[in-house]
C-alpha cells in the first residue's frame, strides 16, 4: 500500500491506545484530539498507552482541532474514534482533508452509525469497524486497553475489496483484525455487549468485575441481551462471533431453572475474566458528558419496535442513563432494582 497517511480523531481511552500503538509501529498518524486539555498533555508529556504487557510512553504532535492542520494535510485514511453523537459531523468536517480520488472515513464507535455517515459523506467514502477491546482514559494523554479481542472491519455492502485488505494489514500490526463481509452481523453481536456492559455500568457507577458480583446485575445482564438478540435475529440478522458465540448468552425468556443456572455461571466468568472493564457510558457520565444510550439501547429500542419485538429492558434502561444524563436519577447500584421488576 506504500505510505499511508492517517488521521485519527478522538484520543480517548479506544483512541489513545490506536494512536499510541500506530506511532509506535512508525506509522505516524496525525492526531486530532477534539480536546484542548488532551492535547496540550500529550504535546508536553506525549502519549502514554497501558496495556496487559506493560506500558510505553511516545513523543508526539496533537491538534485540538481539524482547523489547525496545515491547510495542505491530505489524508487516506480517517479514523474516526470519537463518540457516537459526534461522529456524523466529525465526518462532514473531515472530508475536505481526505485524499480526493480514495480517501474514506473508519467508524469506530459504539453502536451502529455508519448508514448516517455514509448519507452524510457518501457510501464509497466510508468503512465499519468495530473495536473489540475496551479502553480507559485515566487522564489527558493516558490511555489503557482494559481487555482481549479484535478491530473487525467490513464495507458497507459486504464486499472484500482491496482497501479493505490493505486496512486489515495496517491495523493487523498493532491489534489483532478481523476483515469480514458480514460487519452488520458482528455489530449486532457487538451492540449485544455493550447495552449491557456500558448501560448497567452507567446506571451502576461500577466497575465489570464489581457490578457482576450480585446476582440481581447478571439476572438484568441476561435480559438486556437477550432482548439485543431476538431484536437481530427478528432483523434477518446472521451474527457473527466477536469474542465468543453470541448465542452462549443468550436467555429467552421462558427457559428453565438449569438453562437459568448455567447461564448466570457463564455471566459470572465474564465479570472474572473482565473485571477491569469500565463502561465507556459511565467514564462519560464522570466527565459530565453524553453517553451514546441514543446508539446503544435506544437504536435497538427502534428497530425492535420496527419488527414488533418487546424490549421493556432496553427502553427502561435507555430512559433511566438519559435521566442520570438530565441531574434527574443518581448514579447508584439501586437502579438495578427498578430494572429488576421489569424482567420476568
Amino acid at each position: 500500500m506504500g505510505v499511508t497517511t492517517i488521521l485519527l480523531e478522538g484520543v480517548g481511552g479506544i483512541g489513545g491506545v490506536i494512536a499510541g500503538k500506530l506511532i509506535r509501529a512508525g506509522h505516524g498518524p496525525t492526531l486530532v484530539t477534539g480536546n484542548r486539555e488532551i492535547s496540550e498533555a500529550i504535546n508536553r508529556s506525549g502519549l502514554t498507552v497501558i496495556e496487559p504487557g506493560g506500558r510505553f510512553t511516545v513523543a508526539t504532535r496533537a491538534f485540538a482541532s481539524l482547523t489547525e492542520l496545515p491547510s495542505e494535510a491530505r489524508f487516506d485514511i480517517a479514523l474516526l474514534a470519537m463518540k457516537a453523537h459526534s461522529v456524523v459531523q466529525a465526518a462532514r468536517e473531515t472530508v475536505r482533508w481526505l485524499n480526493p480520488q480514495d480517501g474514506f472515513v473508519v467508524t469506530c464507535q459504539n453502536g451502529i452509525v455508519q448508514d448516517a455517515v455514509a448519507e452524510a459523506i457518501g457510501r464509497d467514502r466510508v468503512v465499519a469497524g468495530i473495536i473489540g477491546w475496551g479502553g480507559t482514559m485515566h487522564g489527558p494523554g493516558v490511555a489503557e486497553r482494559t481487555g482481549p479481542g479484535a478491530i473487525h472491519l467490513g464495507e458497507l455492502d459486504g464486499g472484500r475489496t482491496q482497501r479493505l485488505a490493505d486496512l486489515a494489514r495496517l491495523l493487523g500490526e498493532v491489534t489483532p483484525v478481523v476483515a469480514t463481509d458480514n460487519i452488520r452481523g458482528a455489530q449486532w453481536s457487538k451492540l449485544a455487549i455493550n447495552c449491557t456492559i456500558t448501560a448497567i455500568g452507567a446506571l451502576t457507577g461500577e466497575s465489570l468485575g464489581h457490578m457482576l458480583k450480585h446476582p440481581g446485575v447478571r439476572r438484568v445482564f441476561l435480559g438486556i441481551y437477550g432482548e439485543v438478540i431476538e431484536t437481530a435475529l427478528a432483523l434477518n440478522m446472521r451474527l457473527e462471533r466477536i469474542a465468543v458465540d453470541p448465542m452462549l448468552l443468550y436467555l429467552p425468556v421462558s427457559a428453565g431453572f438449569i438453562s437459568r443456572w448455567f447461564k448466570d455461571q457463564l455471566v459470572r466468568i465474564v465479570g472474572r475474566k473482565h473485571g477491569k472493564l469500565k463502561s465507556s457510558s459511565l467514564q462519560s457520565l464522570e466527565r459530565g458528558r453524553r453517553t451514546e444510550i441514543d446508539f446503544l439501547n435506544g437504536y435497538v429500542v427502534a428497530q425492535a419496535q420496527s419488527v414488533g419485538v418487546s424490549t421493556p429492558l432496553n427502553a427502561s434502561v435507555t430512559r433511566m442513563v438519559q435521566e442520570i444524563e438530565q441531574g434527574r436519577r443518581r448514579l447508584s447500584p439501586a437502579n438495578i432494582e427498578e430494572l429488576s421488576a421489569v424482567w420476568p
